[in-house]
């Protein structure tokens, strides 16, 4: 079976590919979720204007993912955590505390998503947590974890 995706799927193609894959798997998987459409006889021009209009998504989101990197990068965010006895942890710092200090302190809106902080923190001083952005920008942000009073 023939199918144009119309979003990228991976392990088979980005969008506006046309590709040729099993009855089943392009019936019951691709076409069901909206992810390819079934290539006909205008399918090239279809693909090749799914192409272009990706290809500008891409440049344009890679773009605003640059200058927020540029706006953010290496800058500091204090977040408190609650200490207890014996300088032990009351909860943690996640992704998401870090995104709301970033508004709060800096205002840049970071999706939490983005913030590529493998295990949660649970100690005092400073962290680097790295941000993905976009597939191709990077930025880092320091994260000074401080008592709360």
């Amino acid at each position: 079976m023939r199918v144009l995706l119309t979003k990228d799927v991976d392990n088979l193609g980005r969008a506006g590919d046309v590709k040729e894959v099993a009855d089943g798997y392009g019936r019951n998987f691709l076409l069901r979720r909206k992810l390819a459409i079934a290539a006909g006889k205008g399918a090239e021009t279809e693909a090749k204007r799914l192409r272009d209009a990706a290809v500008k998504r891409e440049t344009k989101d890679r773009d605003e993912a640059q200058t927020v990197a540029d706006e953010i990068n290496n800058k500091t965010v204090v977040v408190r955590l609650k200490i207890g006895a014996e300088d032990k942890a009351f909860g943690s710092i996640t992704n998401q505390d870090i995104a709301a200090a970033l508004k709060a302190q800096h205002r840049v809106e970071i999706d939490r998503h983005k913030i590529d902080l493998k295990d949660p923190i649970k100690t005092l001083g400073e962290h680097k947590v790295p941000l993905k952005l976009h597939r191709d920008v990077d930025a880092h942000v320091n994260v000074i974890v401080t008592q709360d009073r």
